[in-house]
């Protein structure tokens, strides 16, 4: 491939009805990458969004939904007038990165047949009820001459004119991003789930058995407690047999495991997560070793469970918050405040550090 050189980068959003997201987003590029470009593609806002864009950007551009997420992308890549591309959602916000615009272009011309990631954080109320944090690398850094998107939800870039689309490698940018897109009203997450749902089936309807399209399904399924539905569709991704190499596996299993722990088959999920509780992987994974543990603990379990717990507290912090430290100790003291151990209970209660529920717990246990 010849070497490339980039002018300058331009930042692409597609929009619709999220104007106080808008503007929070775009502050956000504003103040972290004055010199890009920005362009904004609205697929049909009613509220003020376009009038908020063009506060920032004159590249302002309509198009008309039709249900596909990669079209919207690719529209909104065509708009801009540069070929290096970073990818923004809504309701994603520049963190800090370290150097600038020229940090960023410099940094991929070394790279340039590849996919630079960003590292995103994502707030979340967990499978206990807590509001927790999330990192994980996401792919948004390109070249347009060599990458669009494919897949009408749940986009993925892929290589243009290559036999094999997904054969390219990646690398990790200095941005860093917060996104609050899972912080939603109930209303809000029902009406988004439902057009997740219409749309991860028309994409099944036409793809086929896609492991990964039946992954999301579940996982969308999962979003709104519907854990009979998000059950059968995490089994059948994993029926499916995907790749053991790829990314989303990690989350598919420990997602199975946590919908059968909520429809009361945690047999079956302490079966399954067994097949891989050996592997490097996932045995230094302390969010696959935190859901191993709550399998263990609904087994009634508890010795293994409560072990389990600890070992996670030995792991490096994984992509969610707590399952290395304070959420492991605190799940240990919970068994053993069940069980009328309540100086082993205060002991790991202590060890959660100033987490709330361990205070209280340790307030019941007696001082």
């Amino acid at each position: 491939m010849s070497e490339m050189s980039y002018k300058n980068l331009s930042v692409c959003i597609i929009t619709k009805d999220q104007g106080t997201k808008l503007k929070k987003c775009l502050s956000a590029v504003k103040e972290h990458l004055p010199e890009a470009e920005i362009v904004v593609t609205d697929t049909g806002s009613h509220d003020d969004s376009m009038k908020i864009a063009r506060e920032f950007t004159k590249n302002v551009n309509v198009f008309p939904w039709c249900d596909d997420f990669a079209a919207a992308k690719n529209d909104s890549v065509l708009m801009a007038s540069n070929d290096l591309i970073l990818i923004l959602d809504t309701d994603e916000y520049i963190e800090g990165m370290i150097g600038d615009v020229k940090v960023l272009i410099s940094q991929h011309e070394k790279y340039p047949d590849a996919v630079g990631r960003i590292r995103r954080t994502s707030t979340f109320i967990n499978e206990q009820g807590y509001k927790v944090n999330y990192e994980e690398w996401v792919n948004r850094l390109f070249d347009r001459r060599e990458f669009q998107y494919e897949g009408c939800i749940h986009e993925q870039l892929v290589r243009k004119n290559r036999e094999d689309k997904n054969d390219y490698k990646t690398y990790k940018t200095t941005l860093h991003i917060l996104h609050d897109g899972y912080d939603l009203s109930e209303e809000q997450k029902q009406e988004k789930a439902e057009r997740n749902i219409k749309l991860l089936k028309k994409a099944i309807s036409e793809n086929g058995e896609d492991p990964y399209l039946f992954y999301q399904l579940g996982k969308t399924y999962f979003s709104v407690k519907m854990k009979e539905e998000a059950s059968e569709n995490l089994l059948w991704a994993l029926e499916l047999k995907p790749d053991p190499d790829m990314e989303y596996m990690a989350d598919l299993i420990e997602l199975t495991g946590y919908a059968l722990i909520g429809t009361g088959h945690a047999d079956l999920g302490l079966e399954i997560a067994g097949k891989y509780r050996s592997e490097l992987r996932y045995s230094t994974d302390a969010d696959f070793m935190f859901m191993y543990a709550m399998l263990l603990m609904n087994n009634e379990r508890f010795d293994e469970a409560i072990e389990t717990f600890i070992s996670c507290t030995l792991l490096d912090e994984s992509g969610t918050e707590g399952t290395a430290s304070y959420m492991a100790w605190y799940n240990a003291g919970v068994i053993c405040e069940v069980r009328g151990e309540f100086e082993k209970a205060r002991e790991y209660y202590k060890k959660a550090g100033d987490f709330s529920d361990a205070k209280e717990g340790i307030r019941r246990c007696g001082i």
